[in-house]
């Protein structure tokens, strides 16, 4: 058996790469950026290096994972969390893949409606099992 659950350990057997998704936030962030995750469990990706969101806002953060005693977090309500988007000039987004089914919750919903209605995409950066995107304000790309 040993031999077949060697493959299970490499970052091969994994459906996404926590590594790379962490190395592409720290390089398209900048101190005061806001950072949301689409969908909220895709915070988890953040647990094994903090630093990479350090000086990120989390904008639908309420309870952190360690602080609510969950694995994602707890976040704000939808109204809570468009007011904080409204408020920040530049968000980078952790997404899933494009061609995945949307969480339709009212957070989901109102994350992907104030950005679509008030930012405009500046940049994507895909690695396995993710996509990055940092969206501003128009005319702040």
């Amino acid at each position: 058996m040993l031999p077949l659950t060697l493959h299970l350990r490499t970052p091969q057997s994994r459906t996404d790469d926590v590594a790379a998704v962490a190395r592409a936030v720290a390089d398209a962030r900048s101190d005061g950026d806001g950072v949301l995750y689409m969908p909220a469990r895709r915070r988890v990706w953040s647990l094994p290096d903090p630093g990479a969101v350090r000086g990120l806002r989390d904008l639908a953060l309420d309870g952190a994972p360690v602080a609510s005693h969950t694995l994602y977090g707890t976040e704000v309500p939808a109204s809570v969390i468009r007011a904080r988007m409204l408020a920040t000039p530049r968000i980078v987004a952790v997404r899933d893949p494009a061609g995945q089914p949307v969480d339709r919750n009212e957070r989901e919903a109102v994350k992907r409606q104030v950005l679509a209605t008030y930012f405009e995409e500046c940049a994507t950066r895909r690695v396995r099992g993710a996509r990055i995107t940092v969206f501003a304000r128009a005319g702040r790309c």
